[in-house]
Order: C-alpha cells, then structure tokens, then sequence
C-alpha cells in the first residue's frame, strides 16, 4: 500500500515580498516622525543646498526637506488610509449585496479608474466650500466605494454558483450568512489586493488634489503640496520635487505590486 504525498503548500509570491518591503520602509519612517525629526521644526536658511546635515537641502521657508518629507509622507498615508478604509467598509458590503441580488452580468473595473472621478469631485468640494481634508476625503471614498463595490461583485458572482454555497442556501441559510461564511472567507487575498489597490490610488489622488490647490495647504504639509510649493524652484532645487514625487510614485507602485502578488494567490476551494 503506498501513501500519496501531501500536496505541496503555496509559498509566498515574490512580488508581494518586493511589494510589501519598500512599502512598510515607507511607512515606518513615516511614523518615526511623530516621534523624531532630523532637525525637527528648526528654521535653517532658506533654499539652502544638500549637505551632509541637510540631505534634500531646506525649502523656501527654511525648513529641512529631509524633516519635512517625513511629515509630509505621514499626512498623506493617513488621508489615503482614511478614504480607502471608508471605501472598503462601505463597497465591499455593496458589492456583495449586488452579488446576491443581481448575480447577472460581467461588469468590472480596476482601481486605477477611480482617479478621474476623484479629480472631479475633488475640484466639485472644494468649490462648494469644502475644507482641505473633507476634498481629499470625498474624493478618495466616493469612487473607491464604486470602484469596491463593483470589483466585490466581480468576485463573488462565480463562486455564488458553487455547490457548497447552493447547498448552504438549500439547507436554509439566509443569502448574506451564507456569503459571510462560505464565499468570503475564499476571497481574502483578492480582498486584501483590492485594499492594497485602492490605497496606492488614493496616495496618488491626495498628491494631485493637494498639487492643485484643492488638498492639503499650508502651513500643513503632505506630499502634493511639497510638489506644489517646490514647483517654482525646480531649476535651482530639483531634489525639493524630486523626493516626495519619488515617495509618492515608488509607494503607489510598491503596494500594486504587492496587490498583485495577492490576486495571483490561490483560492480556497
């Protein structure tokens, strides 16, 4: 009698590795701010070149960059975070009641469609007198709760028509139970990617609001609006644009790649 082998267990893909790391660098030093600064809220000279004190150099109102990078890299983690948990907790239970009540169709989307509608209501709030953080917030949560919304129903539509899941609703189960207990629990790296997803589109959606004058303002600091105040110096102190447009780009870019390390992990059967 020979014993069959034990099916091998997936391992963890690379990309959510290479994703993952230079995204949580991002954030811990981030939160190292709250505690400590390279030169705090010192005012030094402004405009001042980089140097071994100073590694981005200070800007126009004498603050040191490399400080205020930091600062800034925290508000805008906190407002994207904001915007793409308020998304999630209210378009992932919209889409799973769309799932449930109209399983037909095959629409879907991604997350990067959310950014022209998030640019539009953005400029819309901050018309109507909206302040700084509430644009930001309006802009990232409104699409993101479509965008959650119709990419959970995506998800869920397939497995809807399991067996497992019939004969759950068979035996009694009530339709949101049912997805609760045996259709979710499947989707939770396609869940999490989404997550991932959302919040690299709304770092780029806080950077574009703030840029334009509809975000973030002074004396706040987040990563749009050092792009905006350093626009004007680009040819004297590119490093002043250059950083937080790097920040901003490498960590949108790290959490799609992790995201898509996510939705190319297996499903639960």
């Amino acid at each position: 009698m020979s014993l069959e082998a034990a099916p091998a267990r997936p391992g963890i893909d690379l990309r959510v590795i290479f994703g993952a790391a230079p995204a949580l660098l991002v954030v811990a030093l981030a939160l190292v701010s709250l505690a400590w600064t390279p030169h705090g809220a010192a005012l030094l000279t402004p405009l001042a070149e980089p140097d071994a004190a100073h590694w981005i150099g200070t800007d126009a109102a004498g603050r040191d960059a490399a400080s205020l990078l930091m600062s800034a890299t925290l508000t805008t983690l906190l407002l994207a975070l904001f915007g793409t948990l308020a998304s999630l907790f209210i378009g992932v239970p919209v889409g799973v009641a769309l799932a449930v009540l109209r399983p037909a169709g095959a629409l879907t989307s991604h997350a990067v469609a959310m950014l022209p509608p998030a640019l539009l209501i953005g400029m819309v709030a901050s018309g109507l007198g909206a302040s700084a953080n509430l644009t930001i917030f309006l802009g990232i949560a409104v699409p993101g709760v479509i965008i959650a919304g119709i990419i959970t129903r995506h998800l869920l539509v397939p497995l809807w028509q399991r067996d497992y899941v019939l004969a759950a609703r068979l035996a009694g189960l009530r339709p949101l139970a049912t997805a609760q207990r045996h259709v979710l629990p499947c989707l939770w790296p396609q869940l999490a990617a989404l997550a991932l997803e959302l919040l690299a589109i709304s770092i780029l959606v806080e950077v574009s609001l703030s840029f334009a004058g509809l975000g973030t303002l002074a004396p706040g600091a987040s990563l749009g609006l050092m792009l905006r105040e350093a626009q004007q110096f680009m040819a004297i102190r590119p490093l002043l644009a250059l950083a937080p447009g790097t920040v901003a780009v490498a960590t949108a870019l790290a959490l799609m790649l992790a995201a898509t390390g996510l939705r190319g992990a297996p499903r639960s059967a």
